[in-house]
């Protein structure tokens, strides 16, 4: 598994929502087991803080086993945000990854005045590798951890997994967008893992900049069942992915919410 792919699981994996009305402060850790079938590849763990008016989280991940050996990759990333008429906003964006002994950086912030993007880099992004970064494409862009928060409190206000979004990490722009597949009951299928009712939410992602251009992982054509996120309420107002799976050359990989490091304190 190669690091577009675990990248795009350990941006979906990371994300919850609570009630939009800020009358309290809460925290939330969790961690994501990444498998192959039957074998783990990596794990991902993130520790939310959420205010009356603000939000901020930390996370880090890293492969493990087989993985491990094909393609080392550690990574972490912070992001924080403010929020105001039920709109998560991003302030500051900051993702680190270190892939077989190569470290990427990139440092994003948004002027909470007018919105505009700027972005430190390190090393500087390679035109000859990636496709190129255009003004047009990051520009109006929200993290993708703050798109991912806007779609989950459409569910909590609307039922339905639904919602599109220009996004951008300091070094990748696309644009996701989120289609409501229904609900569905989930059977516990690991000793850890999540079993009840969930909404079952399609995440395309087109990239418009910053990927590879040789990119074996990447189909041209996706569908909107290709990155499937599994969403439950595990407190009231409070909905969490419990399970994601994404399709690739070598098989589905699924990403599973550990049920017992699941902690939520001020609630």
């Amino acid at each position: 598994m190669g690091p577009p792919v675990l990248a795009m699981i350990l941006v979906l994996v990371c994300n919850l929502i609570a009630d939009s009305a800020w009358s309290f402060e809460f925290e939330l850790k969790l961690t994501y087991q990444v498998q192959w079938g039957n074998v783990k590849i990596a794990e991902a763990e993130a520790e939310w803080v959420f205010e009356e008016d603000s939000y901020v989280m930390s996370g880090a991940s890293q492969t493990m086993g087989i993985a491990d050996k094909m393609r080392n990759f550690r990574g972490t990333s912070s992001v924080s945000g403010s929020t105001a008429n039920g709109i998560f906003q991003p302030l500051a964006l900051k993702i680190t990854s270190i892939s077989n002994k190569q470290k990427k950086q990139a440092e994003t912030s948004w002027s909470p005045t007018n919105g505009a993007i700027k972005t430190t880099r390190n090393p500087k992004i390679d035109g000859e590798k990636v496709f190129p970064l255009r003004q047009n494409s990051i520009s109006g862009s929200i993290d993708p951890f703050s798109a991912l928060l806007n779609t989950m409190d459409t569910i909590r206000q609307t039922g339905r997994c639904e919602g599109k979004y220009r996004v951008y990490d300091g070094l990748r722009t696309a644009i996701l967008t989120f289609h409501d597949l229904g609900e569905q009951n989930l059977i516990k299928d690991r000793p850890s893992a999540f079993s009840g009712s969930t909404i079952k939410c399609g995440v395309v992602s087109k990239s418009k900049g910053g990927h590879r251009i040789n990119n074996r992982w990447r189909k041209k054509n996706r569908e909107k069942d290709d990155i499937v996120m599994f969403i439950s309420e595990v407190k009231p107002a409070v909905f969490i992915p419990v399970r994601i799976g994404v399709a690739t050359p070598v098989g589905k990989i699924i990403s599973r919410l550990h049920m017992p490091s699941l902690i939520i304190t001020g609630r």
